[in-house]
């Protein structure tokens, strides 16, 4: 923030300053005095209109500013000749310390002088009234103490200034090391057998960085045993086949948390040609492999639902094929009335249906089983281990399941389900044929009545 700007800050806090003291003052001399015309002087009045128009138009913040202290001296100044009242002379001796806010030298010593000013000529004027039984000559005092304070004022001030220019400067080097947190460098000397690693390593695994620099094996021994396998890989292509290496792995903060590193090394040579010391970084990039697996989780997850894709559902087969599991069940399932819903509601409801009947799926199946979202309103099973007779079982539990209604708004809602079921009869597993024909089965269902199931038969297929 520019100085100017800073004093135009200070100036628009000031002048409400300004106009609390007009009103306070008013208020306690018309208690005082009980008397409307101690609303007199206006200079009061129209120094205030005067001020808060050069503030608020911005012109000549600086130039303002000791218009402004000016302007209240002025003003106390008026009030107490006409009124001489103490309370009068203890507004003025505040003005000093509010001048404080602009923490400007300038403004502290002109203050400082007005103050001695002001209060020695109204003491002289009007001690009678406000300081009966002294003496003009007391006026000494008015100016040791206008002296004194002028003194600290100017104490203050550049204490204050200093102490602030520290906290900038405090404040840009926090934000260069804010910048890169998240990454740390480091060398590796082994002719001494040192390291040498920048603070941002301590952002990164929680430990001081005292810790790192008494041995290479402190750094290395934060790795987790899993991948510790990658560090031994990476000393041998820095020390032995001495190349530049990039490795990714993970890391155990000292609060226990795992995090996710990448680390550059690059072997240096003297001008023997002999391998004099590592350098390198070390990048957190947990946000980054958060990422990846987010992305990675949704190429087989459906994100509405979260449950698996079709692609995920055909390798359990496929792995269950390999397993030498015979017994393997499809059941294709459709909503009878979720277009319906989906019309009569909004999309929104049928997003909270969908997620709904997700949960309920996922409920009745086994953890051997999977259930995946095919597209729309379809889910498919897979069981595992079942036969027709298991698997219609599972389908009266689906169909008692999502006979409960669901609520949406208050609004009660059923999504009834027709479901076709094929199981495995010997021959080429083809999933893509079991599909088919549970999706036939799931069809005739339909036809039947909904809210049923029905098993696929060869003698059923022939039929139709």
């Amino acid at each position: 923030m520019s100085k100017l700007h800073e004093i135009q800050h200070r100036n628009m806090l000031m002048i409400k300053l300004v106009w609390s003291f007009y009103i306070i003052a008013v208020a306690v001399n018309l208690i005082v005095d009980q008397n409307v015309y101690v609303l007199n002087p206006p200079v009061g009045l129209l120094l205030g209109v005067a001020l808060t128009f050069l503030i608020m138009r911005r012109i000549a913040p600086e130039a303002t500013m000791l218009l402004l202290i000016t302007a209240m001296y002025t003003f106390f100044l008026f009030l107490t000749l006409k009124h001489p009242f103490v309370v009068n002379m203890i507004f003025l001796g505040l003005v000093p310390m509010i001048t404080l806010v602009y923490m400007n030298l300038k403004a502290t010593l002109l203050s400082a002088i007005l103050y001695m000013v002001t209060s020695s000529y109204l003491f002289l004027m009007k001690h009678d009234d406000l300081f009966p039984g002294t003496e003009k000559t007391d006026v000494i005092y008015f100016i040791i103490y206008g002296l004194f304070a002028c003194a600290f004022a100017v104490f203050f001030t550049k204490l204050m200034q200093s102490i602030w220019r520290g906290a900038q400067q405090n404040a840009r080097q926090l934000g260069h090391v804010l910048d890169s947190v998240d990454i740390a460098t480091w060398t590796l000397d082994l002719k001494e057998d040192n390291v040498l690693i920048s603070e941002g390593i301590s952002q990164i695994t929680g430990y001081p960085v005292e810790h790192f620099r008494t041995s290479y094996l402190a750094l290395t021994g934060i790795v987790i045993p899993e991948d510790q396998y990658l560090i031994a890989q990476a000393q041998k292509e820095l020390l032995i086949n001495q190349r530049s290496v990039t490795i990714e792995c993970r890391i155990e903060r000292m609060d226990g948390y795992y995090r996710w590193v990448q680390v550059r090394g690059t072997p240096h040579f003297n001008d023997y040609g002999h391998l004099e010391r590592l350098d390198g970084v070390i990048i957190d990039i947990t946000e980054r492999k958060q990422l990846e697996d987010r992305v990675a989780y949704l190429a087989y997850h459906d994100e509405l639902t979260t449950l698996p894709k079709r692609t995920l559902f055909n390798m359990q087969f496929e792995r269950c094929i390999e397993e030498g599991i015979t017994k393997l069940t499809v059941l294709f399932i459709d909503l009878d009335n979720f277009k319906e819903i989906n019309d009569a509601y909004g999309h929104s409801a049928g997003d909270m249906l969908l997620k709904e009947i997700a949960g309920r799926l996922t409920v009745v199946i086994r953890d051997s089983d999977m259930v995946c979202r095919l597209g729309g309103d379809e889910f498919l099973l897979l069981l595992v281990g079942s036969d027709a007779r298991d698997a219609s079982r599972v389908a009266e539990r689906i169909i008692e399941s999502l006979s409960r209604p669901f609520y949406y708004m208050g609004r009660s809602l059923i999504a009834t389900p027709s479901i076709g079921i094929c199981a495995y009869e010997g021959g080429p597993y083809d999933l893509d044929s079991m599909i088919r024909r549970a999706d036939e089965a799931m069809y005739e269902a339909k036809r039947e009545g909904r809210n049923q199931y029905s098993i696929f038969t060869e003698i059923s297929e022939m039929a139709r």
